[in-house]
């Protein structure tokens, strides 16, 4: 489809055409021509010059700021289509009566005279209802209709073309074909037909359009009526220029009630309107017939008009409410009840659904008659989203128990230029429990990420505990075993033998107690299995009396990590945990402070006390050497040293190549 600057560019070449055909008709119009032998129709007048321009400008100016609503185009053609008829009428009358017959074309002009009026009425009265005020027709029901009345537009135009009439405008013009007249009934009759439903669908299926829209296409759809009521009306009034003039609002009616119907008051107006001239017309009613009834009982005096009045009086206040209320409904629509959209809201929310926030995110856009609606998280990602992207948005957060989880995004009903103020209030009303459904969601993918963490450290320590148990601890107690069967055996062949191998016996005992221990030494930490890194630290510290009263300040900075690896992420806990243990039992510190970040591939743990010193005991012997030989077994290295300005600082470099590539 062309671009935006394209089509406003071919708008305004449209109309300037339509204004360059209706400059021409006065020059084709001038010296009498309507007074030669043989014109029997009339000169078109200066109401001309007022409903083209009205058609063409309107036209032109809703593709420039809307190029891809059709309204605007319908608009264009119509107004072309009025002017083109007017100005081949023109030329070809003057052609055709020409003495000389200079002119050439003259016929082709009847001929084109003869049909483009039909099209330049219909299309505004058939087609364009159907399309207001999006420029989409809405449903089903109305893009049918469109598929009939152009179907049956397009062929009244083609058997008009080819029928061989031409307008009458000149006596003596004939086409030189003529077809019989029979295939009039054959063509004609299925052509009245479609466009006779085509006229009623339209005329009620826009009542029944306003009577179910809602705020503003509602009042959109009301002030194109009562624009077109007018002009209706003033069809049975004599006067040609006054209906001139109110068709000619018609297209400046749409054009408003498609770009500004806000800025009009047109609730306003039309609310007024249908108040007050049905009260008028009862007070005239009233009145009249009463004195009139009364003047013949009593033809004197004040009574009959006194009578009237306290009819009036007494009638006119409860019809007067009574019908303020009908008209707010019918200006307005219905108005939403907040508690019956809370509850089918809730009614959703009990339903089982693959996404819930998606689904809720629905249950607001149809609660709010927003076009469009997202929910983004508060690192901006997009979690959930309905409908297209629309201009005029209101953006809300969404919070659940003093926690930022995101924004809201709504925007306006369809035709809308933003969202209204009564739906705003009800997207606030109803933001909180959408973000109860977002922070569900969110706890459940933790959940979920957790379950899949904790799984598999489990299968990676049940792994571990076969290997250890299949290759250290099976081959000691195998050695035990047959030790033991040596010496039974030894007991009556060498006696002297035996004492040897019970020692040899006892030993490989021993050594598989030291297996059995170095073993249990090597359980995964229970606190890896109930919290994640950061988590477990922290309990840890807890644990150690940290943050407690009487105990060290603890403080723990964390970087967002990816999923680490057992391996790594038990080494790192094993030197975080002794770290603390010797702050606690040896440093006499009043702050620790533990940071854990991510840098360069490389997973980097510093524990920072305010205590003794390094050189303040000998309290890093077998710690600091099983934090040594735990980090080199992944390839790591830990390093011990002062802080500045006193204390120790115990700094870990772990790589993270068994590490995950995916946050969480």
């Amino acid at each position: 489809m062309p671009d935006p600057r394209t089509l406003r560019l071919g708008g305004w070449a449209l109309a300037a055409l339509a204004l360059a055909e209706l400059v021409s008709v006065p020059f084709s119009i001038s010296g009498g021509v309507y007074e030669r032998p043989g014109v029997v129709g009339e000169p078109p007048g200066w109401l001309v010059a007022v409903v083209v321009p009205a058609f063409v400008v309107s036209g032109a100016v809703l593709v420039h700021v809307r190029p891809r609503n059709v309204i605007g185009w319908l608009l264009l053609v119509s107004g072309l289509l009025q002017v083109t008829n007017v100005a081949a009428d023109a030329y070809g009358t003057r052609a055709l009566t020409d003495p000389d017959g200079s002119l050439p074309w003259g016929l082709a002009g009847a001929w084109v005279a003869s049909y483009t009026w039909f099209p330049s009425l219909m299309l505004p009265a058939l087609v364009l209802p159907a399309l207001y005020p999006t420029g989409r027709a809405q449903g089903r029901y109305w893009r049918w209709h469109v598929r009939i009345a152009v179907t049956g537009i397009v062929a009244a135009v083609v058997f008009v073309a080819v029928g061989g009439a031409v307008d009458d405008t000149v006596s003596f013009a004939r086409m030189p074909w003529q077809l019989p007249g029979w295939l009039g009934y054959v063509v004609g009759i299925p052509v009245v037909v479609l466009l006779g439903a085509a006229a009623i669908s339209v005329l009620v299926g826009t009542l029944v359009r306003v009577v179910r829209a809602v705020s503003p296409e509602r009042q959109q759809l009301l002030w194109l009526l009562a624009v077109v009521v007018a002009m209706i009306a003033t069809v049975f009034v004599s006067s040609r220029w006054l209906f001139a003039l109110s068709y000619s609002l018609v297209p400046v009616a749409v054009t408003v009630g498609v770009l500004r119907y806000r800025l009009l008051g047109i609730e306003v107006v039309l609310r007024r309107t249908l108040l007050y001239v049905p009260l008028t017309l009862l007070v005239a009613l009233v009145v009249g017939g009463l004195t009139t009834m009364l003047a013949r009982l009593t033809p004197d005096g004040p009574l009959p008009l006194l009578l009237s009045s306290a009819v009036v009086a007494v009638l006119v206040i409860p019809v007067a409410s009574r019908l303020r209320v009908l008209v707010d409904r019918f200006v307005r629509g219905r108005p939403a009840d907040p508690l019956g959209v809370v509850d089918r809201v809730g009614s959703g929310l009990e339903a089982a659904h693959e996404d819930p926030v998606a689904s809720m995110l629905e249950a607001v856009a149809s609660a709010t008659g927003s076009s469009y609606a997202e929910v983004d998280g508060p690192d901006g990602h997009r979690l959930a989203v309905v409908g297209q992207q629309a201009d005029g948005t209101a953006v809300l957060p969404l919070r659940h128990a003093g926690a930022d989880l995101g924004t809201l995004t709504i925007g306006p009903r369809p035709g809308g230029l933003r969202v209204t103020e009564p739906d705003l209030r009800m997207a606030s009303v109803l933001a909180p429990h959408l973000a109860v459904v977002v922070r569900s969601q969110a706890l459940t993918r933790e959940l979920e990420h957790e379950r899949t963490r904790v799984a598999a450290a489990t299968s990676s320590e049940r792994d571990r505990l076969r290997r250890d148990l299949h290759d250290g601890l099976g081959p000691s107690l195998s050695g035990i075993a047959l030790g033991l069967e040596a010496a039974s055996g030894a007991l009556e062949s060498d006696p002297a033998a035996v004492a040897p191998l019970l020692l040899r016996t006892r030993e490989e005992a021993a050594a598989a107690v030291r297996e059995v221990r170095r073993v249990l030494d090597g359980l995964r930490p229970g606190a890896l299995d109930l919290h994640d890194l950061s988590g477990a630290v922290r309990d840890t510290a807890r644990s150690l009396g940290m943050g407690a009263s009487g105990g060290p300040t603890f403080e723990l900075r964390a970087e967002p990590l990816p999923d680490l690896s057992p391996a790594v992420e038990e080494a790192a806990f094993r030197i975080v945990a002794e770290s603390l243990t010797n702050v606690a039992r040896h440093a006499g510190a009043r702050h620790c402070a533990v940071t854990l970040a991510r840098a360069d591939g490389h997973l980097r743990i510093a524990v920072v006390d305010d205590g003794q010193g390094p050189n303040g005991s000998d309290r890093h012997g077998h710690g600091l050497e099983s934090m040594r030989r735990r980090a080199s077994d992944l390839g790591g290295s830990v390093t011990v040293g002062p802080a500045s300005p006193r204390g120790t600082s115990v700094d870990a470099v772990l790589p993270l190549a068994g590490a995950a590539v995916s946050a969480p």
